[in-house]
């Protein structure tokens, strides 16, 4: 059975929600492991012998920890809810 089966076919609203969580769930498994691969170069260059590499593991870290605090805020509904009260007020 497809997805759109079993949107079309659920009667009632728990089986429809728990859908919908675990594709949220399994959305937010494989952006963290993207995540993880992402911070992966900047770790290998902080432990490297070349001050050079690991200088620009510094400037990148600031960047890495940046998005990475907006991913959160973003997965988390708060970047949502801030722009929904900035946009609304309410």
């Amino acid at each position: 059975m497809s997805l759109i089966t079993l949107l079309t076919t659920a009667t009632n609203s728990s089986a429809l929600s728990g859908i919908t969580g675990r594709i949220y769930e399994i959305i937010i498994s494989i952006s963290a492991i993207l995540i993880a691969v992402l911070w992966i170069p900047i770790a290998i260059s902080f432990f490297s012998e070349d001050e050079n590499r690991r200088l620009n593991a510094k400037l990148r870290l600031k960047n890495a920890i940046i998005g990475t605090i907006i991913y959160v805020l973003a997965v988390s509904g708060t970047l949502y809810t801030v722009f929904y009260y900035i946009a609304t007020g309410a």
